[in-house]
């Protein structure tokens, strides 16, 4: 999964209903090992540069400040829905339903 462009990458780490934190970050050699490790166990990658930009200024463990909740919740959809996860917390039901719309409208991953 080399891709020569990607100089940035960060991952997040999300338990349940608490809020996500900084897991990782890395540039240059190291964010391309963190896309390997992320393909290597079927992780999704959401691409954003300028919230990785962002993220990158945080310190590894430090909690997603409110301000970046929103955006941050998007890549948790994201990874949740390309996994066809249901997040802790929420109904199977509903969000399985709110899968299939989607696919629906929109087309698999």
């Amino acid at each position: 999964m080399s891709n020569p462009t990607v100089n940035k990458a960060a991952t997040l780490k999300y338990k349940g209903l608490k809020t996500p934190i900084v897991s990782a970050f890395g540039e240059n050699e190291q964010a391309q090992a963190i896309l390997e490790l992320a393909q290597q166990h079927q992780i999704p990658v959401y691409q954003d540069e300028d919230l990785v930009n962002i993220l990158s200024q945080l310190d590894i463990g430090t909690a997603v400040p409110p301000e970046l909740f929103e955006w941050v919740a998007s890549v948790l959809a994201f990874a949740f829905f390309a996994k066809n996860e249901v997040p802790e917390g929420f109904s199977p039901t509903a969000t399985h339903a709110a899968y299939d719309r989607v696919r629906k409208t929109y087309g698999d991953l």
